[in-house]
């Protein structure tokens, strides 16, 4: 590949492809490794479904950004999933955190610490995203020269180059966030180790 003759379109799609590239390595890594190491099917099969968010995010970003001019209803079909994809990571997520503070789904338990306080909403980063990009195409500092595309396309296709970096880095903090030793046996022998020896 000879980066220098490429063109905008070019460098950005081999910058994204490699940014998903390097999100499926990390995600599947992971992945690869609990399934070796399956000792608790309920914590690790959640643990599987939110890894898969970063791959699921970063593809759908890709082919948003491959296909932005045309093949609407394809790329509103892989949305689509994205969106129901992101539902169930979440529902996921939340049912991994009840697993490991040992709280009963079933009931409505909410501690009493908590009960009648107010709830702090986060930034909408998202969002906020969005209305920066909005603001930057309405005051000329991004054009439709900057890509390869019209002014209308450039803000979707800037988001999904940006989801494609952050998937890199979000599926290299899954490593740390649910790593495997927990459930290789490692901690347990060392542990062992450790109490022969006091």
């Amino acid at each position: 590949m000879d980066f220098a003759n490429m063109d905008r379109r070019q460098l950005t799609l081999a910058g994204a492809g490699f940014s998903v590239m390097l999100t499926l390595h990390y995600s599947f890594q992971l992945l690869s490794q609990h399934m070796f190491y399956w000792k608790n099917p309920k914590e690790q099969k959640a643990i599987l479904i939110i890894i898969l968010m970063a791959p699921v995010y970063a593809v759908n970003s890709f082919f948003g950004l491959v296909d932005a001019r045309g093949g609407k209803p394809f790329f509103m079909l892989l949305d689509s999933v994205k969106e129901c994809y992101e539902a169930l990571a979440i529902a996921t997520f939340l049912a991994l955190m009840y697993s490991y503070l040992n709280i009963s789904m079933s009931r409505n338990v909410v501690p009493d610490e908590i009960k009648g306080r107010e709830i702090h909403l986060s930034f909408p980063m998202t969002l906020f995203l969005g209305v920066l990009l909005d603001i930057l195409v309405a005051t000329g500092i991004i054009r439709s020269y900057h890509f390869w595309l019209d002014t209308e396309h450039v803000e979707e296709a800037i988001q999904n180059v940006l989801v494609c970096v952050e998937m890199v880095i979000f599926a290299v903090l899954q490593q740390y966030a649910y790593h495997v030793a927990p459930y290789s046996g490692d901690i347990e022998a060392k542990l062992k180790l450790q109490k022969r020896h006091d």
